[in-house]
């Protein structure tokens, strides 16, 4: 009964939050992505097996990013204010974990069944057939519900253990990084052991083409249910590792570490404000880290099909800059905005910081801010880049037009900066920024298909940096548009508004 009551206590506490809304966001953007990015031919009679074919993948992608939000969505109400204090007065932390768990499995058996459903959307709307072995479905299922549980324990840890929840999401962002490229390369036990990567490793359809005819067909295999039993024993060592840190955890250690004596020496900072908020975040680690997985993997692939890619350099710079620019780099661009406005919107910092500072100077320096660091990110993807390609010995010359590309890069990318840090001052939120960049990024890739690559700034940058698939003057004067834009908005906005406080 008294878990019951928990559970109850803990449905309450997120009311008008609409956790439970992400998972069937999350399968309306599978659905969206697969129609938008579909060619083929609709009506074709193994097109179910297209569909587990993708799905998968399309899961490595959009589902690591997705758990993590909802388990720092699902924590972080209580990391506010110092709430835990409160309740480990009256109740343990064993109980508000595992109160907290039970809320997210029930939420991943939605998404898993959503997903189920959405299949056969899929298919009505491609006019694929849906008469196949209903046992596959079965198996589908249980594959991916085991799979994101095991991703759902990973960051439920992350996200109650550690009150920045950026370290939550950066995990996320580079577990989705590790998971869709793992998909790509020569199939190990390492992918097997990875729970990221465990999406694709437990796929039944196997794609066969034809190098000659240039014939696309799909082959049915015997499901592999080892990456799922390797699922479980995760999730039995994770559950050990929770128990041991919930006996660890109490309210006189976190004091004890308050309490701790700190130096009195007042020491003036040369560096700029809003580069000592973020001192010590993990916001800064998925811009050096996630260029060089993907560098390291876009030269394992380029490398491995040199006989279909063959333009060289500009083959190499297209496996380089193929996921990073189409997706993650809007993601880590929403986390950065996102970890340059929190420490802002808690409390009454707002307050104090609006008696100080004017509004346009708040608001410059923030995107002044997010602008250097994924300039140096693209600069260092550029790097590793040229790096990657000496140590392959690609024939002929680095492009001279690579200049152009990431210049005009860079400038729309300053465009999403500005959207992001207009968003992340409206929603006082971490988590719902992040989702909208990688929306933002999914809408790119749309209207870059649809041939409308300056409607959205996301669009602008995915085809400035896809080799030029843009052109140079309409991508910057775009860009501009939107730079001004957003700045424009974010000024008038923060001069206007009442600053809300958390009294």
């Amino acid at each position: 009964m008294n878990a019951l009551n928990d559970f109850i206590i803990e449905t309450k506490k997120h009311k008008h939050r609409f956790n439970m809304l992400i998972p069937v966001f999350v399968v309306l953007a599978e659905i969206f992505f697969i129609y938008g990015n579909y060619h083929g031919r609709t009506g074709l009679e193994k097109g179910w097996m297209l569909l587990f074919y993708n799905y998968p993948i399309i899961n490595s992608l959009f589902l690591p990013v997705a758990i993590a939000c909802f388990a720092s969505r699902v924590t972080d109400i209580e990391h506010k204010g110092d709430m835990l204090k409160s309740l480990y007065t009256f109740t343990t932390p064993e109980r508000i974990f595992y109160t907290k768990y039970i809320y997210g499995v029930i939420a991943t058996a939605m998404l898993v069944a959503t997903m189920c459903g959405s299949f056969y959307i899929n298919a009505g709307i491609l006019k694929f057939p849906t008469e196949f072995p209903i046992r596959y479905l079965i198996i589908f299922a249980i594959t991916n519900f085991i799979t994101c549980l095991t991703l759902f324990t990973i960051h439920m840890i992350l996200a109650f253990f550690y009150r920045n929840q950026a370290v939550n999401i950066t995990v996320g962002i580079l577990g989705s990084f590790m998971g869709l490229f793992t998909a790509f390369l020569p199939e190990t036990i390492f992918q097997k052991l990875l729970p990221w990567g465990s999406f694709t490793t437990s796929m039944f359809v196997r794609i066969d083409w034809d190098r000659e005819t240039r014939v696309t067909d799909w082959i049915l295999t015997d499901p592999s249910f080892f990456p799922t039993v390797v699922n479980i024993v995760w999730i039995v060592l994770l559950t050990c590792l929770t128990q041991f840190l919930l006996k660890r955890s109490s309210v006189e250690e976190r004091e004890n570490k308050k309490n701790r004596p700190i130096n009195q020496n007042i020491t003036l900072h040369k560096r700029p404000i809003e580069v000592l908020k973020l001192k010590g975040s993990p916001a800064w680690v998925a811009f050096i880290i996630v260029p060089v997985l993907s560098a390291i993997i876009g030269t394992i692939n380029y490398s491995g099909n040199l006989s279909i890619l063959t333009d060289g350099w500009y083959s190499l710079w297209s496996q380089h800059t193929l996921f990073l620019c189409y997706f993650f780099m809007s993601i880590m661009i929403g986390l950065f905005a996102g970890c340059i406005w929190r420490a802002d919107h808690a409390g009454t910092n707002m307050n104090i910081l609006l008696t100080h500072n004017k509004a346009s100077s708040i608001i410059l320096g923030k995107y002044l801010a997010t602008c250097l660091i994924t300039s140096l990110s693209i600069i260092w993807m550029v790097v590793l880049f040229i790096i990657s390609g000496q140590i392959i010995h690609v024939e002929g010359s680095i492009p001279s037009e690579m200049i152009g590309w990431v210049a005009v890069g860079m400038i729309a990318s300053w465009a999403i900066c500005a959207f992001q840090i207009f968003t992340s001052l409206v929603v006082r939120n971490l988590i719902i920024p992040i989702i909208i960049g990688f929306i933002g990024g999914l809408s790119g890739l749309v209207c870059i298909s649809k041939d409308i690559p300056y409607l959205t700034p996301y669009s602008v940058f995915d085809a400035a940096m896809n080799r030029g698939g843009a052109g140079i003057i309409p991508s910057i004067i775009s860009s501009v548009i939107f730079i001004a834009l957003f700045l424009t908005l974010s000024i008038l906005y923060l001069s206007r508004s009442d600053a809300k406080t958390q009294e």
